[in-house]
């Protein structure tokens, strides 16, 4: 199943390395359709309420690679 997994670079309650560290198991357990984007905002966590045109273009060119 592709997946698609968001790390925010100042996002400290689900820091990008663990983030890195899911699409890299996903990768591990046999899933070849892991993407992995890191978005540099200064909003941290919160960044996936109010930064929508970078999230949402994250989100965009994944469904459109699916």
């Amino acid at each position: 199943q592709p997946a698609l997994v968001l790390g925010v670079q100042s996002d400290i309650l689900f820091p990008v390395a663990q983030q890195r560290e899911i699409a890299e198991i996903l990768r591990e357990a046999g899933n070849p359709h892991v993407t992995y984007y890191e978005l540099d905002a200064m909003y941290g966590h919160d960044t996936f309420l109010i930064d929508v045109v970078n999230v949402g273009a994250a989100i965009k060119g994944h469904l459109e690679n699916v």
